[in-house]
């Protein structure tokens, strides 16, 4: 889908027309791109989703997240 490696996949939970909408930003070389993944009709679904979305987008990565906020 891409050309290149990405470097970081990041999720946000966001409210949207009533229902909780999950987002993937994920972050390149020398751009970004984002994503509506799906739509929940509860926060805490659209939380959990977002936890696994970005876990599964985050494993095969190069550079894992450090927990600091940062990505190498």
């Amino acid at each position: 889908m891409f050309k290149e490696k990405a470097l970081l996949a990041e999720t946000f939970v966001e409210e949207k027309d009533g229902q909780w909408s999950v987002f993937i930003e994920v972050l390149f070389k020398d751009s970004s791109v984002r994503y509506e993944v799906g739509r929940y009709f509860t926060k805490e679904k659209a939380q959990m989703a977002a936890n696994y979305i970005k876990r599964c987008a985050n494993r095969d990565l190069p550079y894992p997240n450090d927990g600091l906020g940062g990505c190498c």
